[in-house]
């Protein structure tokens, strides 16, 4: 299974439309879904690195909340995902 880097995952915010809220030893990213709920998530600043498969479809779930093929469209694509 294909893993992202922490790279990718900040690609992934700043193609989705998430905003930067701070940095520090981590960087935070926040969005707010159409409904109203507040998704928050950060990455390391180990760039380079990638995640474990488990930590990936946890981040997918729980904090971006979408899928992981709609993760790496957004990245191939540059497109923001429709969560409509």
């Amino acid at each position: 299974m294909k893993t992202p880097t922490w790279a990718q995952i900040e690609r992934f915010c700043r193609i989705d439309g998430w905003v930067q809220t701070r940095r520090s030893g981590h960087v935070f990213f926040e969005k707010v879904l159409a409904g109203g709920t507040v998704l928050q998530t950060h990455r390391s600043h180990a760039s380079r690195k990638t995640m474990s498969p488990g930590r990936f479809h946890t981040i997918l779930r729980y904090q971006l909340q979408v899928s992981e093929a709609q993760f790496w469209r957004a990245l191939e694509t540059r497109e923001p995902v429709d969560r409509t």
